[in-house]
């Protein structure tokens, strides 16, 4: 088994290297990361956009389209191991430990084309936590002269085995400083059920189609709440144009929520 590692992505929306990001332990994730895919056995590699320097001393594995994305680095690999299947893991899961990978590898099916996780909140298969059959990581290079670069809809056509998580939060990522602060407070907090009562205003109301509507969670904070539905029910705002308030105060995106909170998501005023 090849382990690859993607670390390519240009972290725009976090404002720094989600690679060297140190964790609440200290530990910075890439070493996190290594450490989970050692345990695995097998050949590590990182795969990554340019010639840049690797944050870690493993082999590089560049990607050989510009632009494609998670495809590129799984075409680039099996270029490399053509004869390995290939597990991949994206930089930003935070939450991913190894019991999670270990039930991956115990349900694993090499008779298909890939084994994979479904989403927590779609339901819908994950491709940035799988391992690729060569049946089905073969297939790449081919999706990527047709210019499909979603990986997610490529995972999706190879009919993968796909398994429920031990963890519901492991898959979790974090690609702004919001996401992050969400990731960190389920590690340092934990992560528990809880039931809240969300407002929503203008925009968002229209969007959602009601004024509120009480919500189960497993959000540590108002930020990790919104993504949850955002991702969920596709509202249009991006979290950097709202404000959140928790029990009628305005509040921090990064504050602990608990069971029976009252929290609005604000959206800026019409012309202001």
């Amino acid at each position: 088994m090849t382990t690859l590692i993607l670390i390519g992505g240009k972290s725009q929306r976090m404002g720094r290297d989600k690679a060297t990001i140190e964790r609440p332990d200290g530990v910075r994730q890439i070493d996190w990361l290594a450490r989970l895919a050692q345990l695995i056995g097998g050949e590590v590699f990182l795969s990554m956009r340019d010639d840049s320097a690797p944050p870690i001393d493993l082999p590089v594995v560049a990607d050989q389209v510009a632009g494609g994305g998670p495809l590129a680095a799984l075409a680039a690999i099996h270029a490399k191991k053509p004869d390995s299947p290939v597990l991949v893991i994206s930089c930003d899961l935070f939450l991913l430990d190894e019991t999670t990978l270990a039930h991956l590898f115990a349900h694993r099916d090499p008779t298909r084309h890939a084994t994979c996780f479904a989403n927590r909140i779609d339901g819908r298969a994950e491709p940035l936590c799988t391992i690729y059959e060569v049946s089905g990581i073969s297939k790449a290079a081919e999706a990527l002269g047709r210019g499909d670069h979603c990986a997610r809809h490529f995972l999706e056509a190879l009919n993968p085995l796909v398994l429920a998580l031990p963890h519901a939060e492991a898959l979790d990522n974090a690609n702004t400083p919001q996401e992050l602060a969400e990731c960190f407070a389920k590690l340092q907090h934990g992560v528990t059920t809880k039931v809240v009562h969300v407002l929503y205003f203008a925009k968002l109301r229209e969007s959602r189609g009601l004024d509120e509507e009480r919500v189960e969670t497993i959000a540590c904070t108002p930020a990790g709440l919104y993504e949850e539905l955002r991702f969920l029910h596709r509202l249009p705002l991006e979290i950097g144009s709202l404000r959140a308030a928790r029990n009628g105060d305005f509040c921090e995106w990064d504050e602990l929520i608990s069971d029976g909170d009252e929290i609005v998501f604000i959206p800026p005023v019409a012309g202001g």
